[in-house]
């Protein structure tokens, strides 16, 4: 193989291929879409809603006497106001763009954008029960909970379910080769 050869088979390994740009613009239409979902109170103000009426509802079966109005869940010893950072969007979009430009089948893609925002779903509820707990047993804490412990803990989710993800893929890869 000549030196020439080598050179031109490396530049078109480098090049970015058709599939790698529709990748990385779906990933910034994604953001795109996410930004305007954060910032459009009708839009926001349902997942708002959803997240407060489920947490309530899991509230709600471990013996709490929970209330519901709108995005706020309240009893007589403290409520929580889901507000857009309560919602776990940015965790989602950034587990969303890691998926979209990683190099796989749109199926696998899809697939994983499903499971990793289920995922994240799961673990807000969590993290809205636990802060809800918090505030009744341990108010004082409140904050660093809500604002170190917390907001790391779902971005870490976010990662580690993305890694998960990811391995899975390689994996499977692997074995087809």
């Amino acid at each position: 193989m000549t030196e020439r050869t080598k050179a031109e088979r490396t530049e078109r390994k480098r090049a970015p291929t058709p599939r790698m740009v529709l990748s990385i613009a779906l990933a910034a239409a994604v953001v795109l879409l996410l930004v305007l979902l954060a910032t459009h109170e009708g839009a926001i103000g349902v997942v708002q809603r959803a997240y407060a009426t489920v947490t309530h509802g899991v509230l709600r079966g471990l013996g709490h006497d929970t209330a519901i109005l709108g995005n706020v869940v309240r009893s007589s010893d403290f409520g929580i106001t889901v507000v857009t950072a309560c919602t776990g969007i940015f965790a989602t979009a950034l587990f969303l763009v890691a998926v979209l430009v990683f190099p796989t089948a749109w199926k696998a893609k899809l697939l994983g954008g499903i499971l990793g925002i289920g995922g994240i779903a799961v673990v807000n509820v969590i993290r809205l029960v636990t802060l809800y707990y918090v505030g009744v047993h341990w108010p004082a804490a409140l904050d660093a909970v809500h604002q170190l412990v917390w907001q790391s803990l779902l971005i870490l989710s976010a990662v580690a379910l993305w890694l998960l993800w990811a391995g899975r893929i390689a994996e499977r890869r692997g074995a087809e080769r």
